[in-house]
Order: structure tokens, then sequence, then C-alpha cells
């Protein structure tokens, strides 16, 4: 049977064995990264040297001084002055299959020693793959379209674009008041972070309205009938200038806030009452939350016309419907992604597919054991500490203290010095931040992330009290 030379090197003996030699190595020299492991002295003046050329090159502080060696083992990251913690902002959310992940490895290794970057001219078959594998994913909607490009922000761009193009002249989007959408041009307005527009220029082309308030005597529905009710208001004040309207169901920067669906449905109906483009950001809880998108799990799949995904899938996505594609010469961009994370992105549809998403699936297991921990450490000693706490899929966040920013750094460099790695969201009271490799952890290994997480919020309270 005829073959390309492609194919023929992938199925060759030699290669076959080759990799497998590789893979078993790798498999035998990261087995040692088991747990949280203390600096190796003998590192220490080196590292501190990286850490300074690092920060001189960028013109400003590391948050931690992070830099990993380039090897983990799960959610286990190896640090180069040889110490090891447990990676629960997973480079904010996009190792969330954790580190050293062979099944991803030998997914890339197929392809890397051809093409480094796919381009628009000329996708290949694993574009076409990705692009086969997000639409399966989605048979309850109405997309039909699939552009691959290289991460999150540009996906968004991609997306404003073709739903501004498709609705001109109008020009004007709706979204929520704490929103993050990037840190581009265009949407840095969207972003609802003045911090991150400082001295950039705003067009007015945003209308923010009021997310769900958990706290609100009002019900969800009421709620969301009251941001409906704001956008009539718009739309008297701005006739004809709205384009579309683009939510987070789970607000990631901005605070791990989560919106019901009985919240989410009276905008959405508002929206498409006026004719707007219904665009879902799923760029932080693609693959995350329980089902492939978030959107699936509160059952809008009948409302969207665009969706963005990114972070986990190791590429950028953008899917809309038909009515949405857009003209010739919008879009492009000289590299759809790189030939590797296309190939790690098809592994991570199967992996969602096959093990992680639905009722019974890793995701919602692990997000019971993270909701069941929270519990147990609110009902102890540390839990007068704990204001609240939320955990949606791999999506977890809680208060401590005051929620002042310095007193999170506390805890956070406390908990990092017990080796569990997190951040922080919101904008006061600011939130511990993580964003878990539920694609890869164990039940025991989440849980001994909350025993050290108690453990930090005692001793750093201790060290306040001080």
């Amino acid at each position: 049977m005829a073959s390309t030379v492609f194919d023929a090197v992938l199925q060759s003996g030699a290669y076959q064995s080759a990799k497998k030699n590789l893979i078993e190595s790798l498999k035998k020299e990261i087995s040692s990264i088991q747990r949280p492991k203390a600096a190796g002295i003998e590192l220490k003046e080196t590292y501190e040297e990286i850490i300074s050329a690092i920060e001189k090159g960028r013109g400003r502080e590391l948050f931690y001084k992070f830099v990993p060696s380039g090897a983990g083992n799960g959610p286990f990251i190896e640090l180069a002055d040889g110490s090891v913690k447990y990676d629960l902002i997973t480079g904010i959310g996009v190792n969330f299959f954790g580190h050293g992940n062979l099944e991803l490895f030998e997914a890339q290794i197929d392809g890397i020693w051809g093409e480094v970057m796919q381009g628009n001219l000329g996708p290949n078959r694993d574009h076409l793959m990705l692009t086969q594998a997000l639409l399966h994913a989605v048979p309850k909607t109405r997309l039909k379209n699939v552009w691959i490009t290289t991460c999150g922000a540009t996906a968004n761009e991609i997306a404003l674009k073709i739903i501004r193009q498709k609705k001109a002249p109008a020009t004007k989007v709706f979204t929520f008041e704490h929103a993050f959408a990037g840190r581009t041009t265009a949407l840095q307005e969207i972003t609802d972070n003045p911090k991150y527009r400082e001295g950039q220029p705003v067009y007015g082309e945003v209308s923010y309205l009021p997310f769900f308030d958990a706290g609100s005597n009002e019900t969800a529905a009421r709620q969301g009938a009251a941001a409906a009710a704001l956008m009539r208001k718009e739309f008297a004040r701005y006739p004809g200038k709205f384009a579309g309207f683009v939510f987070e169901i789970v607000q990631g920067e901005g605070g791990f806030n989560v919106a019901p669906r009985e919240f989410l449905v009276p905008i959405l109906e508002e929206a498409r009452k006026h004719g707007l483009a219904v665009w879902a950001d799923e760029i932080q809880t693609f693959g995350r939350t329980g089902e492939v998108f978030c959107f699936q799990r509160l059952g809008l799949d009948e409302y969207v016309d665009v969706v963005t995904a990114a972070k986990l899938l190791q590429a950028g996505a953008v899917m809309y419907t038909a009515g949405y594609n857009p003209k010739a010469g919008l879009i492009s961009g000289t590299f759809s992604s790189a030939s590797s994370a296309i190939r790690a992105g098809i592994k991570v549809m199967q992996i969602l597919r096959e093990r992680m998403t639905g009722p019974k699936g890793r995701v919602r297991r692990l997000e019971a054991i993270a909701l069941e921990e929270l519990a147990r450490i609110k009902a102890g000693p540390a839990g007068k500490h704990i204001p609240d706490y939320s955990v949606f899929g791999g999506m977890i966040a809680f208060s401590v203290f005051d929620g002042t920013l310095d007193t999170m750094k506390k805890f956070l460099f406390r908990l990092w010095d017990l080796g569990v790695i997190a951040f922080y969201c919101g904008h006061g009271p600011y939130r511990a931040r993580m964003l878990a490799p539920f694609g890869i952890m164990t039940d025991e290994q989440l849980r001994h992330v909350f025993a050290l997480t108690e453990q930090a919020i005692a001793e750093a309270a201790r060290e306040m009290k001080s």
C-alpha cells in the first residue's frame, strides 16, 4: 500500500522502537518526583543568579522565585533549585494534565520532527482531526465551523472580529462586571479592570452588566431579569449599536464567581431577542468544569453562536455557527499553532471524552473531594479564617483572613514554603485561587494539598498575630 514519507517514518520499526525507549527512559527518571521537597543547598547560589537575571531582563520582579527546571511528574513540578512543589495554578490553567505527562508527550513527538509550526495557508491532517474532535463534542449546538489559533487572546480577538463583521455597522458589546477577556488593545476594554488599561485608549464599546451575586436576597432568576432590564435601557440609548454579548460562566480573574443557569437564561433570551451574537468565552472553563464546555453543564447549548477555548486545549480555538463564518480576508495569521500543540490538543479531546467528563468523570469526583476538604477546614480551628469558598470543577477559590492583598500574600507565601503553588484572583476582597491539575491528580494528592492549605492558614494566622 502506498504511503507518504511522513506515514512511513511513523510506522517504521526503528522509529517506534526509539520512541518506546525514550518514553520508558523518561518514565523511569521522573518517577523519583513524588512529593514536595526542599531545594538543594548546592543549587541555591546558581538559582538566585537565574532569578536575578530573569527579573533584570523583564524589568520587573517575579511574584514567586519560581523558575521550573523543565521536569515534573503529575501535579508535581521541579524547580531549577531542585525543590519540588504541588502545582495548583498550572500556568494559569494550561497544565491541567500536570507535568511530565507522557500521554501528551507521545502524542506530540510524532509531529515535532517535521514542521515546528502549522500555518493557515496549509493546514495538515492534525488540524482537521482537532477540528473534528471539537465539533464532535458539541452535538446539541448549532456550531459548524472551527478556526484553530495559537492562544486564548488571539481566539477572543478573532471572535470579536467575526461578530462585528456579521453585525456591522453595530460594534458595541455587553459583558459582565469583573470580566476578563484578555489584555490586547481590543480586549482590554472588555476586561473590567482599570489597572490593565492604564495609559491605553478606551472607545466606549462595552456596556457592563452586574454578575450574579450569590449573597443577594434576590433569586438568580430575578437578578437575571434585572440585568436584562438594564440591557433594554442600553438598547434604547444606543439603538442599532450592539453586536454581541460575551460572557464567562465562571469568572476566573474576576474572583471565580459562578453564574447559575437561572441567572443567565433571561439575559441570553434578551440578547437573542435583539439579534445579538451570543459569545461564550470558555478560554479558562473549557474542559475544566465536568463537561467539555461549561455551557454544556448548564444546558445552554441552544444559545451559543460563538465559543472560544484555549488553555488546557494546548492551542486556541474559535467555534461558530455557519451564519458567522467570516468573509475571506478577515481572519488568517501565519501560524495556526505548533504541530506539537495541535497533536496534544487531539489527545486532550480523547482524554476528556474517555475519563474526565460526565457525572461520573474524574472532574466531578475531584470536585466533590475539594468541597469535602474545604468544608472540613471550615468546620475546624482554621475555619474562622476562611469567610467563604467555592468549587466548580477544577476551579477552586476561597477567601482568607480580611481579604486584603497583603494578608493574601502572607498566606500564599506560607503555602509556597510548604510546597504548594497557588495564586489569587478578584479585586478586593482577594481570594486564593487554584486551577488544579484534575487531569492527573489522585484523590490522595488532592487531600494532601488541602492538609497543607490548612497548615498554611494556621501558620499565617500565628505570624500575623505575633
